[in-house]
């Protein structure tokens, strides 16, 4: 394909003028936003003005003349429409981790009898991480298990008490089907909690639909919510009545500013909130979630899969020789918002893609992954971060990269 076609199809594409809700450097090939997504150009000028004014000025009084009080679920329900959620049933707080140690805790508290907590060996190692502190917390109750990749179903049983599985997979992109996953879980009773951070807002999600229960995601990728952005959590309306939160605190309480000696939990989804939220974080979270205003999901994700496409294809074409292995599915379905390739020096070749500004990143141990997100990436940018990547590969240029002590942060 020559450029100029990609030309054509940026000026044919219904999201074209969605890069203008960025704020984007100048001769940089952005394909990191699964990582860090840019800017929002209205979110700086906001949050200068929360700053000045509704602290500066207002003070206290802000928590209500700003409605900082209710902004935690305010930006709970914008992102609802977004994973095919309801009003009310996700709110934002904490972080994606805390939020799964959370939901985790309280479903295993609440199992009868039931002794296995599985995952996938592959999942994002945090989320196992959380788990086996968790078993140890509850000690010789639950017993750990990491199912290998393709006996996932095998590995859930009658006495499995929770799975937890992270919907797209952060090394190479995998995809589950999870209206089925979700389906032999229910049918077995079997909570699952699942993790959007690699989803949101990227692919399609509909929890309500798939009968989805339990989710936890971040808002920093490509939700646009700024670098360390709280998180939400999502628990069906189905569910939340049952709901008996492990971690409480005076922000879930049913009478918060009672500061009655016992604790009792909030009905809604409010008995998943803990603590204070972070009033200017959640500022830039309601302008990341907001540049999807007017879009039609099935717009993002259709560009999404076309770029994925055409990176892959450009590629295949420029590398014919297998020099980069695909570790993506091809099967557009199969496969989340990114692209990564394999190569014994991955991480030589990041940085030589770095030098020539094109910003991609390197998971261990031999993953180039290329991150698509779709709001503000352009046809011309695959084509130009394809012929990047071409030329480095046959010049060899990473090989200047090989003694480059790694980044603390890849």
């Amino acid at each position: 394909m020559e450029r100029a076609a990609c030309e054509r199809l940026d000026r044919e594409c219904p999201l074209a003028n969605c890069r203008e809700r960025f704020s984007l450097p100048e001769g940089v090939l952005y394909f990191d936003g699964n990582s860090l997504g840019a800017l929002p150009r209205t979110a700086a000028a906001d949050i200068d003005r929360v700053v000045r004014e509704e602290w500066g000025q207002g003070l206290i009084e802000s928590w209500l003349d700003a409605d900082w009080f209710y902004l935690a679920r305010e930006a709970g329900d914008e992102i609802a429409p977004l994973i095919g959620a309801s009003a009310g049933e996700v709110i934002v707080a904490d972080s994606t981790s805390v939020n799964q140690f959370k939901l985790a805790a309280s479903l295993l508290r609440q199992s009868e009898g039931r002794s296995r907590v599985v995952t996938e060996r592959v999942n994002f190692p945090t989320n196992i991480y959380i788990l086996e502190g968790l078993v140890d917390l509850f000690e010789t109750r639950f017993d750990l298990v990491l199912a290998e990749p393709g006996d996932l179903a095998g590995s859930i049983d009658n006495d499995t008490a929770l799975v937890v599985l992270t919907h797209v997979n952060f090394r190479t992109g995998a995809m589950h089907d999870m209206a089925a996953i979700t389906a032999h879980c229910r049918e077995r009773g079997v909570p699952v909690i699942w993790d959007l951070s690699h989803s949101a807002g990227a692919v399609p999600l509909a929890l309500n639909q798939w009968g989805v229960e339990y989710a936890v995601g971040c808002t920093y990728k490509f939700l646009n919510g700024g670098p360390g952005a709280p998180a939400y959590i999502y628990v069906a309306e189905s569910a939340i009545a049952a709901f008996e939160p492990a971690m409480t605190g005076w922000f879930s309480h049913a009478n918060q500013f009672g500061f009655e000696d016992r604790y009792r939990s909030a009905e809604g989804i409010e008995k998943c909130l803990v603590g204070t939220p972070p009033i200017l974080s959640l500022r830039a979270v309601m302008h990341g979630v907001r540049c999807f205003d007017g879009l039609a999901m099935d717009d993002v994700v259709r560009k999404s899969r076309r770029l994925s496409e055409l990176l892959i294809r450009l590629v295949d074409e420029g590398l014919p020789g297998g020099s980069l292995a695909l570790a993506s599915p091809r099967e557009p379905a199969k496969r989340g918002s990114q692209v990564s390739f394999r190569h014994a020096h991955a991480y030589p070749v990041s940085k030589a893609l770095r030098a020539a500004n094109v910003v991609v990143d390197f998971r261990e141990p031999d993953i180039l992954r290329f991150g698509i997100a779709p709001l503000y990436m352009r046809y011309v940018d695959v084509w130009d971060a394809a012929d990047a990547l071409v030329r480095v590969m046959t010049t060899e240029s990473w090989k200047a990269h090989m003694s480059d002590t790694p980044d603390p942060v890849t």
